[in-house]
């Protein structure tokens, strides 16, 4: 008997010089293999896995597809008129929406994992580097195919600018903000215990980023506490501001009859000599410029009056879409280190 509790105590000596369950950073000497080869192993495995998964990936494709047409055809063939400006502008911001949805659905595969993981790591197969790149990057290929089907039956249900380069410049954005959401999702699982209380603390992180993008209050009558600096830390802000700027930025406004504003100008004078020179250094423009009454006055004549009315600018496309990346790296920073530092099961 004295001779087995001496090699437990041994052997539970050895473990703790090793590091413990999870092995001390940078110490290879706990795992069997290298790094680099756990990462490859651990990778393929989850990629066979996320494919197997079939009710998982049903549920990521169909949410985007019904979302797209739920959306799509809410806001159906919409046209060049003043009034559509508007829609098209919540149009896209419903596309922002849903990455909400895609936050909430992406934590319980998540924590599931992260048992996994926990269970697996205590007897050092692999350590917290290779599951950390496994579980991030495995999603990312099939969340781009769910999310092109969400492009494919959005963008033309909805009638967004048929130009190429924005077509194209819409499509990586969505990828991209697709990337962010999951991203976003995984960082906020990977600190808190389980899924009900990654339901409760999601909020926090959505609402007031979502409220406060320039759609539902613009920059100019926002809050002075808010547009100081939550307006400019808001993900959805940059992404949505790409979007809208990329689909009306030259566009033709053309009101339709029930959109445009009466008046009468004075007698002797047309609607061009009355208020031609006003329109021209204000937005908009007169639909009947030769009449001598009923003038008619449309409030926007490109789409670029219409957003420039939220303090937006098309120049910023690129710069916004530089910025979603930056938010990318940080999630996926900040989830390497919870799992790095998170204890899965602790007694």
């Amino acid at each position: 008997r004295q001779s087995v509790l001496s090699e437990i105590s041994r052997i539970n000596d050895l473990k703790h010089q090793a590091g413990g369950d999870h092995g001390e950073a940078g110490d290879d000497k706990v795992f069997a293999r290298s790094h680099l080869y756990q990462i490859k192993l651990v990778t393929q495995r989850m990629l066979l896995m996320q494919w197997r998964n079939l009710e998982y990936q049903t549920t990521r494709v169909a949410l985007q597809v019904i979302c797209a047409l739920a959306v799509g055809f809410s806001y159906f063939n919409l046209s060049s008129g003043s009034a559509d400006m508007q829609n098209r502008v919540m149009a896209c911001f419903f596309t922002a929406v849903l990455g909400i949805l895609v936050i909430n659905s992406c934590q319980p595969e998540f924590l599931r994992q992260r048992q996994y993981y926990g269970r697996e790591t205590s007897t050092n197969q692999y350590g917290w580097r290779a599951f950390a790149v496994a579980i991030i990057f495995t999603e990312w290929p099939f969340a781009i195919v769910a999310n092109t089907l969400f492009v494919v039956c959005f963008y033309w249900t909805v009638g967004l600018n048929p130009l190429s380069d924005r077509i194209g410049y819409f499509y990586i954005s969505y990828i991209v903000f697709g990337l962010f959401s999951l991203s976003l999702g995984q960082a906020i699982a990977s600190f808190v215990p389980n899924d009900i209380i990654a339901a409760m603390v999601n909020p926090i992180f959505t609402a007031f980023t979502t409220l406060v993008c320039g759609v539902t209050i613009p920059y100019s009558q926002m809050p002075k506490f808010f547009s100081a600096w939550l307006y400019w830390l808001s993900p959805y802000m940059y992404f949505i501001e790409g979007l809208i700027t990329n689909d009306l930025h030259g566009s033709k406004v053309q009101c339709h009859p029930e959109e445009l504003y009466t008046f009468e100008p004075p007698s002797n004078m047309t609607c061009n000599e009355y208020a031609g020179q006003w329109v021209q250094s204000a937005t908009g423009y007169i639909n009947n410029p030769d009449d001598s009454s009923a003038c008619k006055f449309c409030p926007y004549s490109v789409g670029d009056e219409f957003y420039r009315t939220l303090s937006w600018s098309f120049s910023h496309r690129w710069r916004n879409f530089g910025i979603l990346f930056g938010f990318i790296a940080f999630n996926i920073a900040f989830t390497m280190l919870m799992i790095r530092v998170y204890k899965v099961n602790k007694r």
